[in-house]
């Protein structure tokens, strides 16, 4: 199977995709420092995930024609991560439009900051693909780990700090916690995702042997 015109294709979709992921983050960013005026940065996250869910459409349809083999079943795999990244950053938005909470909890930056620089790091190391450098994708796979640990452990002290001195309602330390839920999942996604790009360039290498 010559796959190098769908490569081409794919490159670029999960790059831009990536790049959605990083603008979608920003403006959660944003919608966190602006609770009062939630609408508009909650109207551009929902923009975004529904460009990515196109991008992922475009993925899907470049792997259509492909024959049946265990590296499109990778492929595809890496792009449900993705798109899983994209959805867990527009769930915190709906979830947020939904309990309006009046600020923001410090652990929510906390775990938003790690997604984010779990993203940008996966874009960078798609820019190698699909030949990317087995050393690379295996530190790149390594520093999401750290990250991802990182982030279960923002999680899990908040919980602990709530129960110990009860610093919210137990309404907000209720949205809270299934709004620091999502984005803990979030950067899962983003950890998977390098797992299976790691997978990719094994495969690629056995068949190149």
């Amino acid at each position: 199977m010559n796959f190098d015109h769908a490569d081409l294709s794919l490159k670029e979709i999960f790059q831009d995709h990536l790049s959605c992921c990083v603008e979608c983050g920003q403006a959660l960013e944003r919608l966190f420092a602006d609770l009062d005026a939630a609408e508009t940065h909650i109207g551009l996250i929902r923009q975004l995930e529904e460009k990515g869910d196109a991008l992922m459409r475009k993925a899907y349809d470049a792997l259509e024609t492909a024959p049946y083999s265990e590296l499109v079943l990778l492929i595809q795999q890496f792009a449900r991560h993705l798109d899983d990244i994209l959805d867990g950053l527009n769930d915190t938005a709906r979830v947020i439009d939904i309990f309006t909470p009046q600020r923001a909890e410090t652990a929510a930056l906390d775990l938003l900051a790690i997604s984010q620089g779990m993203v940008r790091r996966l874009s960078a190391e798609m820019d190698h693909y699909p030949e990317n450098p087995p050393a690379g994708i295996k530190q790149c796979r390594e520093e999401l780990k750290v990250s991802e640990t990182d982030a279960d452990l923002v999680y899990h002290e908040w919980r602990k700090s709530q129960r110990r001195y009860s610093t919210l309602s137990l309404l907000s330390e209720s949205d809270w916690t299934e709004i620091l839920g999502i984005l803990e999942k979030t950067t899962d996604s983003c950890y998977h995702a390098a797992l299976v790009l790691e997978r990719i360039t094994k495969y690629r290498l056995r068949q190149a042997s």
